[in-house]
C-alpha cells in the first residue's frame, strides 16, 4: 500500500504557528483566515495560507494553498524513494473551500484539492480547523487538519431476511442528557457514496498538538 506524502506533508496542519498575511479589512459574512510559516526540523520552511467566508446563502467560499520546498513523493515504503534530498522541487496544493463553521474562537473549513504538484491529491477532500486566540493571547494561535479519499459507490446495508429494513437508512441525534447546552453528534451515514467530504465533529472536541510555530489567525463571526 503506498503512503501517498512524506512525514512532513502528513503533519502539516497538526502544527500551531504564525507569520502575519496580509489581514484584509473585515467583509460581510463570518469569516476565517490566517497564514502560517513554519519548520519541522528538515530545515524548510513551510507555508499555509486560507481564507472563507460565508455567503449570504448560507454556503461558503474560499481557498487554502499550502507549499513545502522540501518537496513529496508518492512513495512506497517498500520502494527506495526518488526524492531528491538536495534538490528537492516544492510541494504545493491549492484546495477550494465550500464550507465554514464558527463556534466562539474556532473555524472548521473544508473542500477540494483542485490543483497540486502531485496528481494523487487533486480531488481528496481537505479539512482544516483553526483556532484564534488573539494577538495578546497567552496561547498562540492553533490549526490541525486532515486529508480524506473521496468515496466510491456501493451496495446498501440491509437485512436479507426483511425485505422492508431501512436500518442503514436511520439517523439520530446524540446529546448527552445532562448538558442543556450540548450540540450533540450526529449519526454517521454508512451508506457508501453519501459523504461529501471529511467526517465532522463538535469544533469543541478537536485537540491541536503543542507545536510551537510563528503566524496569526483571525476569525470574524
Amino acid at each position: 500500500m503506498k503512503t501517498k506524502a512524506c512525514t512532513a506533508i502528513l503533519a502539516l496542519f497538526l502544527i500551531s504557528m504564525a507569520t502575519p498575511w496580509s489581514m484584509k479589512a473585515r467583509v460581510a459574512g463570518p469569516t476565517a483566515l490566517g497564514t502560517y510559516r513554519f519548520e519541522l526540523g528538515d530545515g524548510y520552511t513551510k507555508q499555509v495560507d486560507f481564507e472563507a467566508r460565508s455567503s449570504e446563502e448560507g454556503a461558503a467560499i474560499g481557498q487554502m494553498t499550502f507549499k513545502d520546498p522540501a518537496g513529496a513523493t508518492d512513495q512506497d515504503p517498500d520502494e527506495p524513494s526518488d526524492r531528491s534530498e538536495e534538490n528537492p522541487s516544492e510541494f504545493h496544493i491549492t484546495a477550494d473551500l465550500n464550507t465554514l463553521t464558527i463556534e466562539k474562537n474556532r473555524a472548521l473549513m473544508a473542500g477540494i484539492v483542485r490543483e497540486s504538484s502531485l496528481k494523487s491529491y487533486v480531488g481528496k477532500w481537505v479539512q482544516l480547523v483553526v483556532e484564534d486566540n488573539g494577538a495578546l493571547g497567552d496561547e498562540p494561535d492553533r490549526l490541525t487538519w486532515r486529508l480524506c479519499q473521496p468515496e466510491s459507490g456501493g451496495w446498501t446495508p440491509v437485512d436479507a431476511e426483511d425485505p422492508k429494513d431501512e436500518g442503514a437508512s436511520m439517523k439520530w441525534w446524540a446529546t448527552d442528557a445532562e448538558l442543556t447546552d450540548d450540540r450533540g453528534v450526529p449519526s454517521a451515514n454508512i451508506n457508501p457514496g453519501n459523504s461529501r467530504g471529511c467526517p465532522t465533529f463538535s469544533l469543541s472536541t478537536y485537540r491541536f498538538p503543542n507545536v510551537k510555530g510563528e503566524g496569526q489567525i483571525q476569525i470574524l463571526p
